[in-house]
């Protein structure tokens, strides 16, 4: 069966795109209705934070090109982790152009 690795590459950048939504929209529940923690308290939090959040886009970014590696589809892998990263670029230049339209 041949999976179409240019729809699974928009799947996984849309799915790292919502993830990235979820972070941001966490921080800024957390800033509205939370009392923000002292400096030792803060620094530790957000370290577990980044680490929690590097292993999520990990998973969500390489584990399927690392399974097509592992089954020995070099080329597969490449392919998707290139288009997976073109589709988050894409995303963000749009969200950037929205962003700017908006703000002006």
């Amino acid at each position: 069966m041949k999976t179409n690795l240019f729809l699974i590459g928009f799947f996984q950048a849309l799915g790292m795109i919502a993830y990235c939504a979820l972070a941001g929209g966490f921080f800024w529940l957390a800033n509205n209705f939370l009392a923000a923690p002292s400096g030792f308290l803060a620094s530790v939090l957000m370290l577990v934070f980044l680490v929690f959040s590097v292993a999520v886009s990990g998973v969500i970014v390489f584990g399927y090109p690392a399974h097509l590696a592992l089954n020995q589809r070099f080329k597969d892998a490449l392919s998707l982790l290139i288009y997976t990263l073109l589709y988050i670029l894409g995303f963000f230049i749009i969200m950037v152009i929205i962003v700017t339209t908006l703000g002006s």
